[in-house]
């Protein structure tokens, strides 16, 4: 069913065994878990802040608080570092507009069950999940040498090539002796764009990522101006902005690791949330 549409990888991916048992990551429709942590950060940050603003008795917030509990415990099942990291820094952005509102019940309580809900589960299985967890936090593993090896690569492409770099989608092909694999991928949006795009594409993406800001920037001024107006909507806008802005600033984050921004998720959300035509 998931193979015709994704056209790539439809089983669920195997992280390893711990005592001939299977670690199981979900990766949805990515194909990869890590793509899928760094992915839900957009309707996690997004969503948070509206829902948190959202009036008592509103008929959304018992949906909105179950999607969020939902796209959270997805988000700890695919064991996804980068993923966690964009959240945390989302988070930090949002915790300053949102610091009061963050203890309140409206946030605690469905925290608090997510929490209960995990608790109950390694409870059952503490030994499978103490190791799955320390095997994540290792950070002098192969794969985490991986993401930190391919930044060598930089200087020495802009030593040959600085203004355009390698070309795009030509790491590979010209580091396949290096990695021993015809189809390694930089392992972060940042690598790939100073290697195969040059200084040139590396301020074209600084100017991109300097408007992206302002258009977040602008939604919440917008959402001010309405609240001075005293205008209602300002309770949908404002929040908008913030969780724009922090979803923003965790998927940048993410990326120093995983290219997911070269997707059409990002794209999605670059259109229909920061259009002209949608303020």
């Amino acid at each position: 069913f998931v193979h015709p549409i994704t056209g790539g990888i439809s089983n669920i991916n195997l992280f390893g065994a711990v005592q001939g048992e299977g670690i199981y990551r979900p990766n949805a429709l990515t194909g990869d878990p890590n793509h899928l942590g760094i992915e839900l950060l957009v309707p996690l940050l997004v969503l948070l802040p509206i829902y948190l603003r959202l009036e008592q008795g509103h008929r959304l917030r018992t949906p909105l608080a179950a999607g969020l509990m939902f796209g959270l415990v997805m988000q700890l099942a695919t064991l996804s570092r980068s993923g966690l990291l964009g959240l945390a820094c989302g988070m930090l952005v949002l915790a300053f507009p949102y610091r009061r509102t963050l203890l309140s019940p409206r946030f605690v309580v469905p925290l608090l069950g997510v929490a209960v809900l995990l608790f109950a589960i390694v409870e059952r299985r503490g030994a499978f999940f103490s190791k799955v967890l320390e095997t994540r936090l290792q950070t002098s593993g192969r794969g985490t040498d991986t993401h930190f090896l391919v930044y060598s690569f930089i200087p020495d492409v802009l030593a040959q090539h600085p203004l355009l770099g390698l070309g795009y989608n030509n790491f590979s092909v010209y580091y396949e002796f290096v990695t021993g694999r015809t189809n390694f991928g930089p392992h972060s949006f940042y690598v790939a764009i100073f290697v195969e795009t040059g200084i040139a594409g590396a301020l074209l993406f600084a100017t991109f990522v300097v408007y992206l800001f302002r258009r977040t920037a602008l939604t919440r001024r917008i959402g001010r101006r309405l609240a001075a107006a005293g205008d209602a909507v300002s309770a949908r806008v404002r929040p908008l902005g913030w969780g724009l802005t922090a979803a923003l600033v965790g998927t940048l984050v993410a990326n120093a690791f995983y290219l997911t921004m070269s997707f059409y998720y990002f794209f999605v959300f670059f259109f229909t949330s920061f259009s002209p035509f949608f303020l």
